[in-house]
């Protein structure tokens, strides 16, 4: 999995590529709490470069899209690619969310994506 994240004052975008499963959905968690922590009005996170999207990580945008609205903050999906949109469909999740799929969100700078590599522990 790679994410990026880009901050402005009004707007913070998410961007998330590869695989999001159990092995690695707790970094995208950590990173939406880091960002939900930044205050920004809006969060959007672009999932169009997901390549299998499991359980795990709907848990963790819907964590996230729980906790921005319980603080007055909106969230969007941006781009969902194929994959992200089936499992939203099939779990039924997807009516929750704000999906935009051809605007873009003004951010200040470009933060340079970062492959993530999930720590293998035990044996």
């Amino acid at each position: 999995m790679w994410l990026s994240c880009e901050l402005s004052r009004d707007s913070t975008r998410v961007t998330v590529a590869g695989e999001v499963d159990l092995s690695n959905a707790h970094l995208l968690a950590e990173l939406l709490e880091d960002v939900v922590a930044a205050k920004a009005p809006l969060v959007a996170v672009d999932l169009s470069a997901v390549t299998f999207f499991g359980a795990y990580g709907t848990d963790v945008l819907l964590r996230a899209r729980r906790q921005l609205t319980e603080r007055g903050r909106r969230s969007t999906l941006r781009h969902l690619s194929p994959v992200v949109r089936r499992v939203l469909d099939v779990t039924g999740t997807i009516a929750g969310f704000e999906v935009v799929e051809r605007t873009s969100v003004s951010v200040a700078g470009r933060g340079a994506a970062r492959r993530v590599i999930p720590a293998h522990t035990g044996s």
